[in-house]
């Protein structure tokens, strides 16, 4: 059966998978959306924020895109491939590659804070990851739900729009500043909430430099501080 005869009969739960696995294949392979549109030719990037939000699924003309992109449509669509074995295998370690590259992230800012800041231990609430506009993507929900939003709407927000702009002044000022290939910052900011309020915020945001690019990757981890 051909890719573009799949979408007549989707459920929610297909369009929960499709957004998720298309995240995951932009991210891998262009490391935001923007770069990603500018790559397919897409003119506005929030042409992609329903696909994203899994609010619809792509008609034929997205999907070209997407398969002239090197994407896998039936993958996107369906969770698996019709190519060969060895195409699963190398699918699969891809992707496979990029949630242990999240997991080790995460391991190291922990064992971080830890080490350097005892407070830290009793425990991470959140954690997000960030491409390298500073773009939030959300990977389990657990940041709108520390943040009380509701699931999904923090896809795609920029980090400035959730911290109260004088604090964030200063976490631009040290991002900006020059690093060496790795480096772990904390602050203690004002976070927007989905309640409309402001929630005082202990976290840390790693940056690592991507290998062959000029692009950073950050992994955010937070907590609430302490009264």
């Amino acid at each position: 059966m051909s890719p573009f005869t799949m979408l007549q009969n989707v459920s929610d739960s297909s369009r929960q998978g499709f957004q998720s696995r298309l995240r995951e294949y932009i991210l891998r392979k262009h490391g935001s959306v923007n770069a990603f549109c500018r790559a397919a030719g897409i003119k506005y990037p929030a042409q992609m924020t329903p696909y994203l939000k899994g609010k619809c699924m792509p008609g034929k003309k997205m999907l070209m895109r997407l398969e002239n992109d090197g994407a896998d449509i039936e993958w996107l669509l369906n969770g698996y491939s019709s190519g060969t074995s060895s195409d699963q295998l190398g699918g699969t370690l891809m992707l496979s590659r990029y949630r242990m590259d999240v997991e080790r992230l995460l391991r190291e800012v922990r064992l971080h804070m830890v080490r350097h800041d005892g407070i830290y231990s009793r425990g991470i609430e959140a954690y997000a990851v960030l491409d390298s506009e500073c773009r939030i993507v959300e990977l389990t929900g657990s940041l709108e739900k520390f943040l009380l939003y509701e699931k999904n709407s923090l896809v795609e927000a920029q980090l400035r729009s959730l911290i109260h702009p004088d604090d964030y002044a200063d976490v631009e000022s040290a991002m900006s500043g020059g690093r060496i290939d790795e480096e772990i910052l904390s602050f203690n900011s004002k976070f927007v909430t989905g309640a409309g309020g402001y929630m005082q915020v202990d976290w840390s945001l790693l940056i690592k430099s991507k290998p062959m690019s000029d692009r950073n990757e950050y992994t955010m981890v937070l907590r609430k501080a302490c009264c």
